[in-house]
């Protein structure tokens, strides 16, 4: 009965299936010719994971490149066929050699007899889960994950997110400069001008009364601020040119007196 993959299939003591195809040096190198070898290969992995090229004979090279097969120079270059042979054993197929024919069957006896487990070579670092807030940052252009974790060392997720999308900060965190920041705002689909803010219930509440005081007095009233410096104090920044409030104030504080800014 003809196999439907390689030229021989042992059964192990082990209980392990070995599948073996068998070449002379010039049937392998028909074989590569013909793409056939390839197509040998990967159906000898999907049978068993135990899989064997044994080539009966030697492959050599000559003093120009070529290779060399029973005495006689081919035209194959010999980096061509050993790419193809590292190819075979990139499929899951160990290649070796034999003499001759007749030290075919002692190689296989020798294959049959070795002990084979699958080896499991553990990782070298331990892999961590990334927490909700790296996987939100770490995903934007030029963020990753080590800048990300350096800007969770600053800042909430919320805060980071929305500090990405403003231009001409006074400091920068991580190497962040405005080029990074230019491509999260392009990412995010942000108009010139637009810009992400968090705004609390008594943030607005303290804008809007530093934008009463600002429509009724005018810039630099004492009333604003007076607004703006308590909302420095207490939240983290005062409210803006047109009442809207800097940002986080348990981080960063924002400058007082003239409506806050943002850093």
């Amino acid at each position: 009965m003809a196999l439907e993959t390689g030229d021989l299939w042992a059964s192990c003591a082990d209980g392990n299936m070995l599948v073996i195809e068998r070449k002379t040096p010039s049937d392998l190198l028909a074989s590569i010719g013909d793409n056939r070898l390839f197509l040998q290969a990967g159906k000898m992995r999907e049978r068993s994971p135990w899989c064997y090229l044994v080539l009966t004979g030697w492959l050599t090279p000559s003093h120009d490149g070529k290779t060399i097969v029973n005495g006689r120079v081919t035209g194959w270059q010999w980096v061509s066929v050993q790419g193809a042979l590292l190819t075979v054993q990139e499929l899951g197929v160990h290649v070796l050699s034999c003499d001759h024919d007749n030290a075919y069957a002692k190689t296989v006896h020798q294959l049959a007899a070795r002990e084979r487990t699958e080896r499991v070579l553990p990782p070298v670092n331990t892999a961590r889960v990334m927490s909700p807030g790296e996987q939100i940052l770490h995903g934007l252009p030029g963020i990753g994950l080590e800048r990300a974790q350096r800007l969770l060392e600053e800042f909430t997720p919320a805060n980071s997110l929305a500090w990405l999308t403003w231009l001409g900060t006074v400091g920068q965190v991580a190497g962040i400069g405005d080029g990074i920041k230019a491509n999260v705002r392009k990412a995010l689909g942000l108009r010139d001008g637009e810009t992400l803010t968090l705004w609390s219930d008594e943030a607005m509440k303290y804008a809007q009364r530093a934008k009463e005081n600002h429509n009724g007095n005018g810039n630099g009233s004492a009333a604003a601020a007076v607004e703006s410096n308590h909302l420095a104090d207490h939240h983290g920044g005062g409210a803006g040119n047109e009442g809207q409030p800097a940002l986080w104030g348990e981080y960063r504080s924002a400058g007082r007196g003239d409506y806050g800014q943002r850093v």
